[in-house]
């Protein structure tokens, strides 16, 4: 086989099953946001210090921008439609940075497990990010 085609097929894949667990990911973070989880509002009320805003409205905020952002990766992997791409991994890597920002500003001590998953979403953004700017060219 041909490595230039057996590497293209690769890419195809490892890109088609990144969409997929990026958008996993988020909803995974959204559910809790969404319906409450003592963990996940107790977050939000250490947040008060650097975001001048209710913390329940925007701990549901953050909730609904993770679950659209899951669903514009969701129709990006199964559409490909590069635009959508682009437009859903700058407001992943946008709400990545948010949330590094959150974790090491508002928090007394980042969660590091948290930390370490914003950071990969966000480096999986930047790649994105560059490989579709490419094909637009």
């Amino acid at each position: 086989m041909n490595t230039k085609i057996y590497n293209t097929r690769q890419m195809h894949i490892f890109n088609k099953v990144s969409n997929f667990i990026a958008a996993g990911l988020m909803v995974f973070f959204a559910i809790p946001k969404l319906i409450g989880v003592e963990k996940s509002v107790q977050g939000f009320e250490q947040f008060k210090s650097l975001v001048p805003l209710d913390p329940t409205f925007f701990r549901h905020f953050t909730g609904v921008v993770e679950l659209v952002i899951a669903v514009l990766l969701l129709v990006y992997a199964i559409k490909r439609t590069k635009i959508l791409g682009q437009l859903a991994y700058f407001l992943l890597l946008s709400t990545m940075l948010g949330g590094l920002t959150m974790e090491f500003f508002a928090r007394p001590e980042p969660e590091m497990m948290l930390v370490v998953i914003a950071i990969i979403l966000s480096a999986l953004s930047i790649y994105k990010l560059k490989t579709l700017l490419r094909q637009s060219h």
